[in-house]
């Protein structure tokens, strides 16, 4: 579908799905997708490709590669150099085809603020420094009972994010629209980012709900994730770092072994932390779990399809992870910590059952009734999939933005503009 008004949109990301699986990258690519699909023009601009490449244009999207490590923004955020990079960027998109908006996702945009006349730059945040400061300092709380030599590195962590909240955050509340992804994030630039109401929007992110649909499992996958026809399997998808919490669901798992002995365990992901949980999954005897490394995008709904229930052990408080969403469009009932903005995707006891995060005891339990109750399990799966269908489809996302960038206009446009300096009277 066409629009009849379109717009040239210059979308900064500090990553793509060139640099890898992620929920940003997911959003980023479904949003910029979209909206050429619709016949807009987009520029995604971005940190450097893995393999140098400059500029390509993929399915109608033109992509910019500029020459800063993805790696370095996530850890500092835009630099010097990212900012000068950009800001020449942003001028000569605009001086080939004037721009009608410069959207920034996450941070990486916010200093193109009132750089060109008369185009507004609007800001998506997919977590923000507050999120990152609170989860850093559980994960410090954490390695201090459990691995003290890691205490320090989480320390500097949390005192870099701190910097980046003094050096960034005054800045969001500058753009001429703010989308909030959740009711939680919203409550969250209102209250430490001081984002004015009339410019504050909310817009929720989007699954495409024909792609994560739900299917009959493929006995092959099935076979080859749980052994036995008929074991009961849980899934976990995540990037295997320590604030995506599988090191809690493998602390559940003798438990749920206790209740539901033939019960198998499939984690999809990797990351860095992924040896120190094959390492605590051998020290725990969990001999039958399998970690089967990242696969592409395209093999998950089969992975969702496969399983009998879905579990995300977050302790990251950020927004909701997309995994949950993907699962719950494939009618999988899910089991999700009580954190973040999850509460706000998910309503317990409803399309989902919620527990607190970091609990092993209470995560087991939630596991084990719901092995045990395969009708519970159908009626939580078939809920689940009406909430994202209503809620957290792609097509509302891209509605959702397009009326924002609309808005953002509308509002600069009626700015007055400046007026020409008084010229000395002649004699």
């Amino acid at each position: 579908m066409r629009d009849a008004a379109t717009l040239n949109v210059a979308m900064f990301s500090p990553v793509a799905p060139a640099h890898g699986r992620g929920g940003v990258q997911d959003i980023v690519w479904s949003l910029a997708h979209g909206l050429a699909e619709r016949g807009h023009r987009v520029t995604l601009v971005t940190s450097e490709h893995p393999n140098g490449v400059g500029l390509e244009n993929v399915d109608g999207v033109d992509v910019r590669y500029l020459p800063v490590e993805a790696r370095t923004m996530a850890l500092h955020g835009a630099g010097g150099a990212w900012m000068r990079l950009s800001r020449a960027c942003a001028h000569e998109l605009h001086r080939a085809a004037p721009l009608d908006v410069i959207h920034s996702q996450s941070f990486c945009a916010l200093h193109l603020v009132n750089e060109l006349r008369g185009v507004p730059v609007v800001v998506s945040l997919h977590g923000t420094h507050v999120d990152e400061l609170r989860t850093r300092a559980g994960l410090l709380r954490e390695s201090l009972e459990r691995a003290p030599r890691e205490a320090p590195r989480y320390a500097a962590l949390w005192l870099l994010m701190l910097g980046r909240f003094l050096r960034e955050g005054p800045k969001v509340g500058r753009a001429a629209g703010v989308i909030a992804t959740s009711r939680e994030q919203r409550a969250v630039l209102k209250r430490h980012y001081h984002v004015r109401e009339e410019r504050l929007h909310d817009v929720w992110n989007g699954i495409d709900t024909r792609f994560f649909a739900p299917a009959a499992a493929d006995p092959v996958l099935r076979r080859e994730l749980a052994g036995d026809a008929g074991v009961p399997l849980v899934l976990a998808v995540a990037r295997l770092f320590q604030e995506k919490g599988i090191q809690h669901l493998l602390r559940a798992w003798p438990r749920v072994l206790d209740r539901v002995p033939d019960a198998r365990l499939a984690i999809v992901g990797d990351g860095s932390y992924r040896a120190t949980l094959e390492a605590q999954a051998a020290s725990l005897g969990l001999a039958r779990v399998r970690f089967t490394g990242t696969v592409p995008l395209e093999a998950l709904p089969a992975m969702y399809a496969a399983c009998d229930l879905f579990v995300n052990p977050t302790v990251r408080i950020n927004g909701y992870d997309l995994t949950i969403l993907q699962a719950m469009a494939t009618a999988r009932a899910v089991v999700v910590s009580d954190i973040g903005s999850v509460p706000t995707a998910v309503k317990d006891g409803v399309d989902g059952v919620l527990v607190p995060p970091a609990n092993s005891v209470v995560l087991a339990a939630a596991i084990t009734t719901l092995l045990q109750d395969p009708v519970r399990r159908a009626a939580l799966g078939e809920a689940a999939r009406r909430t994202v269908v209503e809620r957290f489809s792609v097509e509302a996302m891209i509605e959702g933005t397009l009326a924002v960038y609309r808005q953002a206009r509308a509002a600069v446009a009626s700015v007055p503009a400046e007026p020409a300096p008084l010229q000395a009277e002649q004699a």
